[in-house]
């Protein structure tokens, strides 16, 4: 997705490697991210400026589940 048209897409937020709520590494998690571009999905990992960003989508092979792709503020991991 780039320009022009404005989209929405869900996101979860959640506290990670704790047990306890606001105990732990904030993560932002972007469920179905289908139609999202790199390029955007690290703007909004800017954006958010949590430890990471998380986006699911489609799996590449069919034997997968998903493809998962982990950014953090600055750079992909």
């Amino acid at each position: 997705m780039s320009g022009g048209a404005l989209t929405r897409y869900r996101f979860h937020t959640a506290d990670v490697f704790t047990d306890r709520i606001f105990g732990g590494n904030p993560l932002a998690v972007f469920a179905d991210a289908e139609g999202l571009d790199t390029e955007l999905m690290q703007q909004i990992a800017a954006e958010f400026n949590l430890s990471e960003t998380a986006f699911v989508l489609p799996p590449r092979q069919p034997q997968h589940h998903c493809q998962l792709r982990i950014f953090t503020p600055t750079a992909e991991r």
